[in-house]
């Protein structure tokens, strides 16, 4: 085994299966583009695939990396989602708390519905 396939078939089981292939398509295709270079610099196919892996990093952290991005977007959906609640909680709050503050408020307004609605109907 080569040390570019050692090296994503390490990263592969850090991932979740969800994004496995397309993060270890993007790192091999990294890996293979910067081994290529070194052997365009004069060194031999094994030498510049180790040389790669060594540079790149160890499979450990890049998958910590990953899949810490990975979990960022559900993080901040939760926190729109707790925003959101608090917010219509605080509406409602507000609203409860005016009608507690004017007594006969809300009946004043059904009154005026009331009379809206007979209004319109005797037309």
């Amino acid at each position: 085994m080569t040390p570019i396939a050692a090296y994503l078939e390490e990263l592969a089981g850090l991932l979740p299966w969800t994004s496995r292939r397309r993060i270890v398509a993007e790192v091999g295709a990294h890996l293979h583009e910067a081994a290529a270079l070194r052997r365009a610099g004069g060194e031999g196919p094994d030498v510049a695939e180790l040389g790669a892996v060594t540079r790149f990093g160890a499979p450990a952290e890049i998958a910590r990396q990953f899949n810490a991005l990975r979990a960022r977007p559900a993080a901040i959906a939760r926190q729109a989602l707790a925003v959101s609640l608090a917010a219509a909680a605080t509406g409602g709050l507000g609203s409860a708390t005016v009608w507690a503050l004017e007594p006969g408020a809300h009946a004043h307004a059904a009154q005026r519905a009331h009379a809206e609605l007979q209004r319109e109907r005797g037309r």
